[in-house]
């Protein structure tokens, strides 16, 4: 059974801790306005995409801060971000943490690549690693989507790993997903109880934006709407139902990705909008409710715009 509690906080966010016998103790879901902005409009990418997302993770670090009391004994040089390349680089903790604290944030890097098994199954490797920042008896912290979990899982791997032959002591990790599936961040339970093996006091903190999405049957989607799977507050409900239609009987709600491909989306802003373009063309000719027609038809006419737009010449300097 799922229960959500709102958690009180001053910080301008909506925060749920959620209980679910198959996620960490620790596990929450915030509702913030900058990650609203990000998930409930698919023609957001590039350089707005990078405003929207440095504002979600400093929101992030407020929430954190505010929450857990761990943090606040903390010296600046027992934090580092695990940043998943290339993933965790569109959520900018480094400069999101210079902007809150006027501090330089020390960050290991681990390159991780996805590839497909079969079908919606998915594995990952690890190319390469920088664990030169680790620190010893601090909280690390990272900051991706999530969909398999996959990369998430190996880079865990190797972290704890790194983390033993150093013979480090660790406290916690913090996770902070602006788009994550329940079932990729149900592994992070797991990967709690592989590290408390040696550090028994340590403890996983999960923070996702808006929802616990469900996994599309591509292994890739996050979807507002999958039965058995998503775990999101009423309020989180009524938006999904205001922007894309009814959520419980909508087309939109279960079959648009809250997110699409988040490395396009920051990095490859026109393949992601060619990718909108080509989900709201092909999904015009099976929807069948109103207001589904009317967001799919406004998604191809603007994404076409939006296209036009990258394609134009630098402008002169000034």
């Amino acid at each position: 059974m799922v229960v959500l509690r709102e958690v009180k906080s001053p910080v301008g966010a909506k925060i749920y801790r959620v209980n679910h016998p198959e996620l960490p103790k620790n596990s929450h879901i915030v509702c913030m306005a900058p990650a609203q902005k990000i998930l409930y409009n698919p023609l957001v990418c590039g350089k707005v995409l990078r405003k929207y997302s440095l504002e979600c993770s400093k929101q992030f670090l407020r929430v954190a801060w505010t929450t857990l009391p761990l943090l606040r004994r903390l010296s600046a040089r027992q934090l580092s971000e695990i940043v998943v390349l290339r993933g965790s680089l569109g959520y900018q903790f480094d400069l999101a943490f210079d902007q809150l604290f006027g501090r330089y944030l020390p960050r290991c890097f681990v390159g991780a690549r996805r590839f497909r098994i079969s079908g919606g199954e998915f594995g990952a490797e690890i190319f390469y690693t920088n664990f030169d920042s680790l620190p010893n008896d601090g909280v690390l912290f990272t900051g991706d989507t999530i969909a398999t979990g996959s990369s998430l899982s190996q880079t865990l791997a190797v972290v704890r790993s790194e983390l033993r032959e150093r013979d480090y002591d660790v406290r916690g990790l913090l996770v902070f997903s602006i788009a994550g599936s329940f079932k990729g961040c149900a592994r992070l339970l797991e990967w709690e109880k592989r590290f408390r093996e040696w550090w028994p006091n340590f403890r996983i903190n999960l923070f996702a934006a808006e929802a616990l999405f469900g996994l599309a049957d591509n292994g890739t989607d996050l979807l507002f709407r999958r039965e058995g799977e998503v775990i999101l507050p009423e309020e989180t409900k009524t938006r999904v139902s205001r922007v894309y239609g009814d959520y419980d009987t909508g087309f939109l709600p279960g079959n648009i990705c809250s997110i699409f491909d988040w490395g396009d989306r920051n990095f490859k802003p026109e393949r992601h909008l060619e990718d909108t373009l080509k989900f709201a063309r092909e999904s015009l000719k099976v929807a069948k409710d109103r207001k589904a027609k009317k967001v799919l038809r406004e998604l191809v006419r603007n994404a076409k715009l939006n296209l036009q737009k990258l394609n134009q010449r630098l402008p002169t300097l000034k």
